[in-house]
């Protein structure tokens, strides 16, 4: 079989062209090349750029008046605020009394709790407390509370400086007796709660509370006796003062005297005045825990029983006090050594 050759015109030739382009130009002479080519379009004309100079370094600072007006426009939305708040505040200190607003403010904080322990029980019964546990929240709860909490405004500032300064000693000391209660039950209410977290049981937790109440009584009797003693010094005078001192002198040259009889004195007495003002330290240390670390005066002790336990307590301090002063030659011109 034998292959024609190729035609010399293309199959178009003698067709009229109504536009010719380069476009048409090209892929009219695609059969005399490789293949069709894809003509390179014309780019676009490049326009010119404008170049806006930028200053080079920090800006220009803002005038005073522009950062003075910065500053306070924060503050002077601030102001405008809390001016209604401080303005009823003071209108609350002149026209209300301070019983009415006492009154309210235990309303509204009583108001207050009540609507906070009903949401809390509402939670807590969803997710299954029962009555029991509910009762003993109740009592760590009421413990924790401690009373209506003190106001954080203008007002509360104000009637704090009144109460500090027109309340009496006998006041300030009920306020921190009061304030030490309340410390003192918010501390046992948390330890409750993290020992009931721990595991600790109902009985463990009875017993423990038994203790804690046995030591409160013993330290409520201990307070009372402290300030019977206190109130009995206040009445005394300067006569009183002088019987003291030689009360207090007396007994302690009893002591003394029983410490030379049973030879402590002469014991102590070579190593001379250092080592009777260490055996008189000792000796007041065992002499002040005695007497409820010193509250209990010497000259207070009263009846037998009492007055021959502090004579022989207090042998060592008045021996030690007897060698440093370098009185044991004295004991020897005493009659009842003769």
């Amino acid at each position: 079989m034998t292959i024609p050759p190729p035609p010399t015109e293309p199959p178009t030739a003698g067709m009229p062209d109504a536009q010719p382009s380069p476009a048409s130009e090209v892929v009219a002479e695609w059969w005399r090349k490789d293949g069709p080519r894809i003509p390179t379009p014309t780019p676009a004309p490049v326009q010119a750029s404008v170049h806006i100079p930028v200053p080079v370094g920090p800006a220009a600072p803002p005038s005073v008046e522009e950062a003075a007006a910065a500053f306070w426009a924060p503050a002077r939305e601030i102001f405008a605020e809390q001016a209604t708040t401080i303005a009823s505040q003071i209108g609350q200190l002149l026209t209300e009394t301070e019983a009415q607003r006492a009154a309210r403010e235990q309303v509204e904080y009583e108001e207050l709790l009540a609507g906070q322990r009903a949401r809390r029980d509402a939670a807590f019964t969803k997710v299954g407390e029962t009555a029991k546990e509910r009762a003993e929240r109740h009592r760590i709860e009421d413990a924790l509370a401690g009373g209506p909490a003190q106001r954080d405004d203008l007002v509360g500032l104000v009637d704090l400086l009144a109460n500090r300064i027109t309340e009496t000693p006998e006041d300030r000391a009920a306020r921190l007796e009061a304030e030490r209660e309340t410390a003192k039950r918010r501390a046992r209410a948390e330890e409750d709660a993290a020992l009931a977290a721990a595991g600790e049981t109902p009985e463990q937790r009875t017993k423990r509370h038994r203790q804690q109440q046995l030591a409160d009584q013993r330290e409520a009797r201990t307070k009372a006796r402290r300030e019977r003693r206190r109130a009995a010094r206040a009445k005394g005078d300067s006569s009183d003062r002088t019987r003291r001192f030689w009360r207090w002198a007396i007994l302690t040259a009893i002591s003394a005297t029983g410490g030379y009889s049973t030879g402590l004195v002469s014991l102590i007495a070579p190593g001379g005045p250092m080592v009777g003002l260490l055996l008189a330290g000792f000796g007041w240390a065992l002499d002040l825990h005695i007497r409820d670390r010193g509250r209990l005066r010497v000259s207070e002790v009263r009846g037998a029983g009492p007055l021959l336990i502090l004579v022989i307590l207090r042998v060592p301090v008045a021996s030690g006090l007897a060698v440093a002063a370098g009185l044991a030659p004295l004991f020897t011109a005493l009659p009842l050594y003769r």
